[in-house]
C-alpha cells in the first residue's frame, strides 16, 4: 500500500513537472506570477497576429406565431374529428460567416468582426379537407365568408427570411486556471432582417368562388451594444469543450406592408362584388416603428487547435451547435388580434469554424 502511495505520488509530481502552467501548444503566454490572468493568445511568433475566420452553418429558422389554419372543426351538427394546428414546414438551410481579426500588443486584447448570412424557406399546403378548415388569419374579411367551415378547404403558406448581421467585438483571452480560459468582450450588433408571409385561401359557396390572398412583409434593421463570455475548458494542450454567451440590445426598427387581395371566378353580381377574374385589393397599409429588442445567443462544441512551421502560423477547427433568439421579433401586420400575435424569431443548428492566424 506504501508502495502504491508512493507511485501515485511520484506520478503526480512528474505530470506537475513536465506541465507547465498556462500553456498553449508550442507556446507558453505570460506564465509570470506577476500576471494574475496571463494571456491565453493565440498568437504566433514573427507574424502580425492578424487571422481570418470561416463557418459553415446548417441551421432552421422559425418564428413563432406564423400558424395559418386549424383543421378538427365542426359545424356544431357533428362531432369534430381530432385536428391540429398547421405551421410552414420548417426546413433546414446552409448560410456561412466570414470573420477577419487582430491580436494587438496592449495587454493581449483582440479586435473581431464578423458577417453571417442565411437565406431560409418554409412552406406548406392543405388541399381538399373535406372535414373543413378554420383560417387564422382574416384575409379580406375572409371569415364573413367562412362562417360554415366547409367553405374553406384548402390553404397555403409560404414563408422567407433573409437574414444578414455583422457582429464587432474587443476582447481579452485569458487563462483563470490552468485549463480554463475565458474570453470576455464587448461591442456591437448591426443586423437588416427581411421577411416574407404569404398566405392563400380558395373558398367556394352557393354565391361565389374566390381565391383569397394575403402577402405580409416585414422588414427590420437594428443596431446595439453586444457583450457576452467565450470559455474554453482544455483536456489536453491541443483539445477543449467551447461554450459560447452573448446578449445584445437593439435599437430597431420594423417595417410592415400588408396587402390582401381577392380573385373572384364565380359571384352572384351583386354591387359590392368585384369584377370576375380581377384581383382586387382590399386591405392595403403598412405599420412603421422604433422600439429595443432583445438577443440571446449560445454555443457549444469542441475545438482543436495547432501550431505549425515553428509556430509562424496558429490553426483552429471547431464544431458544435448554436442557438439564437430574437426576442418578439414577430411584429406582422394584423387586421384583428389572432392567436399568433407575436412570437419570437428562432436560429440554431451545426456550426463548423476554421480561424487561421498568421
Amino acid at each position: 500500500m506504501k508502495t502504491l502511495t508512493l507511485l501515485l505520488s511520484f506520478s503526480l509530481l512528474l505530470f506537475a513537472a513536465t506541465e507547465p502552467p498556462y500553456t498553449t501548444p508550442g507556446k507558453i503566454y505570460e506564465s509570470s506570477t506577476q500576471t494574475i490572468t496571463p494571456s491565453a493568445g493565440p498568437r504566433v511568433d514573427h507574424g502580425i497576429n492578424a487571422f481570418i475566420t470561416g463557418d459553415f452553418i446548417y441551421w432552421t429558422a422559425r418564428m413563432d406565431g406564423l400558424a395559418y389554419v386549424q383543421t378538427g372543426v365542426s359545424d356544431g351538427g357533428s362531432n369534430a374529428n381530432h385536428g391540429k394546428t398547421r405551421y410552414p414546414d420548417w426546413r433546414w438551410t446552409p448560410g456561412f460567416k466570414a470573420g477577419l481579426g487582430l491580436s494587438i500588443p496592449h495587454d493581449g486584447w483582440d479586435v473581431f468582426v464578423e458577417y453571417t448570412w442565411l437565406h431560409s424557406s418554409a412552406w406548406d399546403s392543405l388541399d381538399n379537407n373535406i372535414d373543413g378548415i378554420n383560417p387564422i388569419w382574416d384575409i379580406s374579411n375572409l371569415w364573413n365568408f367562412a362562417a360554415d367551415v366547409f367553405t374553406v378547404q384548402s390553404a397555403r403558406v409560404n414563408w422567407k427570411l433573409y437574414f444578414n448581421n455583422f457582429d464587432v467585438s474587443l476582447g481579452r483571452n485569458y487563462f483563470v486556471s490552468r485549463y480554463l480560459t475565458l474570453r470576455p468582450f464587448i461591442g456591437f450588433k448591426g443586423s437588416w432582417i427581411n421577411q416574407d408571409y404569404h398566405v392563400k385561401c380558395p373558398i367556394v359557396t352557393d354565391e361565389i368562388s374566390s381565391l383569397f390572398g394575403m402577402k405580409n412583409d416585414q422588414s427590420y434593421w437594428g443596431i446595439g451594444l453586444r457583450s457576452g463570455v467565450n470559455a474554453a475548458f482544455r483536456f489536453t494542450q491541443t483539445w477543449s469543450i467551447y461554450g459560447n454567451l452573448a446578449l445584445s440590445a437593439l435599437w430597431s426598427q420594423f417595417e410592415v406592408d400588408r396587402a390582401d387581395t381577392r380573385n373572384d371566378s364565380r359571384n352572384d353580381g351583386l354591387p359590392d362584388r368585384p369584377p370576375l377574374n380581377v384581383t382586387v385589393t382590399d386591405i392595403n397599409f403598412e405599420d412603421s416603428f422604433h422600439t429595443v429588442k432583445g438577443v440571446l445567443e449560445l454555443g457549444i462544441g469542441m475545438r482543436g487547435e495547432w501550431w505549425f512551421l515553428e509556430d509562424r502560423y496558429h490553426i483552429l477547427l471547431q464544431a458544435g451547435w448554436e442557438e439564437q433568439l430574437w426576442i418578439n421579433h414577430n411584429q406582422l401586420a394584423k387586421v384583428h388580434f389572432v392567436s399568433s400575435a407575436h412570437g419570437d424569431l428562432i436560429l440554431q443548428g451545426l456550426t463548423v469554424k476554421m480561424r487561421f492566424d498568421f
